[in-house]
């Protein structure tokens, strides 16, 4: 039995492409999240123990930051790979780099250790993280839609979203069971290293899976024609601007109301709440499950009623729960905690699984890796980078009132109902079949 990859004359099959993009993502977004999270619970006593506790968790959102900004130029990078050489080769590369700096970070010594040096390779560490980042999810998500026949196109680009809560699953476990095994005290000292060493495990199924994955049938029909030598981000930025503003626009909300939920509040529930890290971190679990859960139905229901309504309605629920979110969350601990949490993510889950499809659509072949990359990756460091260290200033300089924290996301979800209204009428007609075209409501049609 031959084990060599198949050709693009040799299609893969669609189970084969919806692993590879669930699976790699899954890994890869593991990797990310046990960042987050140590930062939250740990980093900052190790790396930063010269300043108060809530000052070395802004730092550490910082150092956050420094990887959710390079995530754009991992999108420029990478999409240029991606759209010059090929989606394929290019997972196998972002799936390598993400998982060494995740390890290097296991092996890094602390402050007491290595004085200044060590916060600074853990700022390099991360931005290596974030380049890895940016070129991931862009290629995860055209395997699944490029391979995917025009009616299913919406489904299948759904698997990569799932990486995303299976590796917040992962990562939120793995750190709940070593703090349950070793305790906080450990956990400051030593064994947050444990889920970050545990990433080398992974990296060899990601790559057996990844390589096994033909290229995507419409780059290598692409990649059969004669090209100009036109650099992609050139392209992009001097004909499609309008739709790279419009993919920005339509995930920035669904990012900020994630990482509020999941990496702010963490921060926001036991300094200003009071609870316990154990009280707390379950809220991720309660995150991951429904968002996973809700991507699926999201991703099953459009190929019925279209994606536009889908994405209205959860633009809609965002900006409506906004304050009661946070109110809740302080009013009704831990439960509140819990219920807001849970909310948010059922409209979050929805519009995030169909966004990927619908985004990528904005952008012709030959730009599309790119195109899509810089949407989602700009969109997250609005979300995840800055929105993180802007609440959490905001926390500090009020002493706990929520309401300017709640006005973000509730800012943020208008200007995606905006957005999404406009998408369906700005995307390409060259990812519809012949004969196909695609309605304002994001609807298949045959002709």
């Amino acid at each position: 039995m031959s084990t060599t990859s198949p050709t693009p004359s040799q299609p893969t099959s669609m189970r084969r492409v919806a692993a590879a993009a669930v699976i790699g993502t899954s890994i890869e977004w593991y990797d990310f999240f046990v960042y987050a999270q140590a930062a939250a619970l740990a980093l900052n006593v190790v790396f930063f123990p010269e300043v108060s506790p809530l000052t070395g968790v802004l730092i550490l959102f910082a150092t956050m930051g420094v990887g959710f900004v390079a995530r754009p130029l991992g999108a420029i990078i990478f999409g240029h790979i991606g759209d010059r050489i090929g989606r394929k080769k290019t997972l196998i590369i972002t799936l390598l780099m993400m998982g060494v700096a995740t390890f290097a970070m296991g092996l890094l010594p602390g402050y007491d250790s290595w004085g200044a040096a060590a916060p600074v390779l853990l700022v390099a560490l991360r931005l290596c993280q974030g380049l890895a980042a940016g070129g991931e999810w862009g290629g995860a998500a055209l395997i699944g839609v490029e391979h995917a026949p025009p009616e299913k196109k919406a489904l299948f680009g759904s698997f990569a979203q799932l990486g995303s809560p299976i590796g917040l699953v992962l990562a939120t476990s793995m750190t709940l069971a070593v703090n349950a095994a070793f305790g906080q005290e450990a956990m400051q000292e030593w064994a947050w290293r444990i889920p970050f060493l545990a990433s080398i495990v992974l990296i060899p199924i990601g790559f057996i899976i990844r390589s096994k994955v033909a290229e995507s049938p419409e780059f290598a029909a692409l990649s059969k024609q004669e090209r100009s030598g036109s650099v992609p981000i050139v392209k992009l930025f001097r004909f499609q601007t309008p739709h790279l503003l419009v993919g920005i626009g339509s995930f920035a909300a669904v990012f900020l109301t994630y990482y509020l939920m999941t990496s702010f509040m963490l921060v926001y529930a036991t300094d200003s709440v009071g609870l316990s890290s154990a009280v707390s971190l379950p809220a991720n679990l309660i995150a991951a499950v429904v968002e996973g859960v809700f991507i699926v139905i999201a991703a099953v229901l459009s190929v019925r009623i279209g994606t536009k309504r889908i994405n209205v309605v959860s633009a809609v629920a965002l900006l409506l729960w906004a304050f009661p979110s946070f109110y809740l969350a302080a009013a009704a601990p831990p439960w509140g905690l819990y219920v807001s949490v849970g909310v948010s993510m059922v409209f979050v889950g929805a519009a995030y699984g169909v966004l990927a499809s619908d985004v990528a659509r904005l952008f012709t072949t030959d730009t599309r890796y790119t195109g899509a990359s810089l949407s989602y990756h700009l969109a997250a460091v609005i979300g995840g980078g800055l929105a993180p260290i802007a609440a959490t200033a905001i926390l500090e300089a009020t002493g706990g009132d929520v309401f300017f924290i709640a006005l973000i996301p509730a800012v943020t979800a208008a200007v995606m109902i905006v957005c999404v209204l406009i998408l369906p009428r700005l995307q390409q007609p060259d990812v519809a079949g012949e004969g196909e075209a695609t309605t304002a409501d994001g609807e298949l049609v045959r002709a």
